[in-house]
This record gives structure tokens, C-alpha cells and sequence, in this order.
């Protein structure tokens, strides 16, 4: 039983022949071509070949049916399976309209109101239930979990999809709570006294430059910028 399959001393450009003892599987010549003149002369100065073992390629068809007539052609195992799927394959592109009208429609679940942070009793900035604060707590423990079982940051960059300022950042901290320094504190801001805004606002002036050319001659000496995201974020929260 003789395997016969392709090799390659330059890709794309040059191939070979290769012929394997299926039954100890060790190869047992390589001829210089794959041409199926020079697979039919190695087959007819062995005429004990019984069984050819190989692709669909059409030279070693005409060789082997050639150079041993008397021999079964088969194909192996690991041909046959690549062509299944590739078959397998073909036919599900070609009918995935039939399947996608047998998957019931299912109506998309009504989207959850964003969570308000809770109230947290140990008097920390950063309270459970605060999404940032929630995430970033999340993306250390992964970080600190994976550098335990032994990755590298470089492979941890890689497996969550941090950059590796981020993952450094991460690990080189033993709590997440050293990350929160100077963020969501509760700090002081220029538009913390904003009863004026908020007043105009209700009373249906709602441009944000306006308002900044109102505020500026009263001492607020901040950017429009930050008028115009203050006024932007109360729109979305559904104020009329």
C-alpha cells in the first residue's frame, strides 16, 4: 500500500512527489516531479503494489491507473475529511436563507436603565455600582489574574486587547483604589455654583454660548466648552 502526495522545495513554483509505506507510515522516495509520467514508471518497477493511496489531483490519478492498473486507488483520511467541510461548507452558504427563516425571531430585549451608583458606607470616591469605577476594578483583576497563572504583560496585552501602557499601569498597582487619585472626588469645579444656569435653563434659554456670554461677566472664568457639555449632558438626561 503506497501513499502518494505532493511536496514542496520552492512553494507555489517547484513540487516534488512523495510516496509513503502506509502501513508504517515512513516515506519511501521522493521523485524529483509530480508529473504523472514519473509516478507511473516508479509504480510499474513494483508491480506488487496493491492499493494507491492518494488525492484528487488528476496527474497521480493517470499515473497510478498507468503505472498499476492491477492497484485499488483510494483516498485517505485526511483528504477526505478537508473536503467534506469544504463541502459541508458550500452547501450551508448556499442555503443559509432556508436556515435563517427556520430561527424564530425572537424580539430584542428592552434595553436596562443605566444603574446609579450606590451609596457606598465606607465613605469611598469611588462608591460599587459607579461603571467606571466598576470597570476599572474589573480590568485589574483580570490583569492581576493572568500575570499570576504566569503570562507576560506583552501576552496579556494581546489577550485582552489593552494597550501595554494599560496593562503596566494595572500591575505595577496592588489595588485598583490607587488608580482612583484624583478622579470622580468629588473635587471642586467652576460650574459647581450653577443656580444661575440652571435657572435661565428653566426659563427656556438653552444656547450654550448665551449663557457662557452671560456667566463670564459674573466671574466665571472657565471655557464655553464646558458650559456647552454641562447644558449637552442635561439635554440627554430627558430635562424639557
Amino acid at each position: 500500500m503506497v501513499g502518494v502526495d505532493e511536496y514542496a522545495t520552492r512553494k507555489g513554483r517547484h513540487y516534488g512527489t512523495v510516496l509513503v509505506d502506509v502501513e508504517t507510515r515512513r516515506p519511501v522516495d521522493l521523485l524529483p516531479d509530480r508529473a504523472a509520467s514519473s509516478l507511473a514508471a516508479w509504480l510499474a518497477d513494483r508491480p506488487g503494489v496493491e492499493v494507491v493511496c492518494r488525492d484528487r489531483a488528476p496527474f497521480f490519478a493517470e499515473g497510478a491507473t498507468a503505472g498499476a492498473p492491477q492497484a485499488v486507488q483510494v483516498a485517505d483520511r485526511w483528504h477526505l475529511w478537508p473536503n467534506l467541510s469544504e463541502a459541508a461548507e458550500r452547501s450551508v452558504a448556499q442555503h443559509r436563507r432556508c436556515l435563517r427563516a427556520l430561527v424564530p425571531t425572537v424580539p430584542a430585549p428592552a434595553p436596562e436603565p443605566e444603574a446609579v451608583p450606590a451609596a457606598d458606607s465606607s465613605g469611598s470616591p469611588w462608591p460599587r455600582g459607579h461603571r467606571f469605577a466598576d470597570r476599572t476594578r474589573s480590568r485589574h483583576a483580570a490583569v492581576h489574574a493572568l500575570l499570576k497563572a504566569g503570562h507576560s504583560r506583552r501576552s496579556v496585552q494581546r489577550q485582552l486587547g489593552m494597550t501595554y501602557r494599560t496593562v503596566k499601569q494595572l500591575a505595577d498597582t496592588a489595588t485598583p483604589e490607587e488608580l482612583f487619585t484624583g478622579q470622580w472626588q468629588n473635587r471642586p469645579s467652576v460650574l459647581d455654583d450653577k443656580l444661575y444656569l440652571d435657572d435661565r435653563w428653566n426659563e427656556g434659554h438653552t444656547h450654550a454660548w448665551k449663557l457662557w456670554e452671560e456667566i463670564a461677566p459674573l466671574g466665571y472664568k472657565g471655557s464655553y466648552q464646558r458650559v456647552r457639555w454641562a447644558r449637552t449632558g442635561r439635554s440627554r438626561a430627558g430635562d424639557p
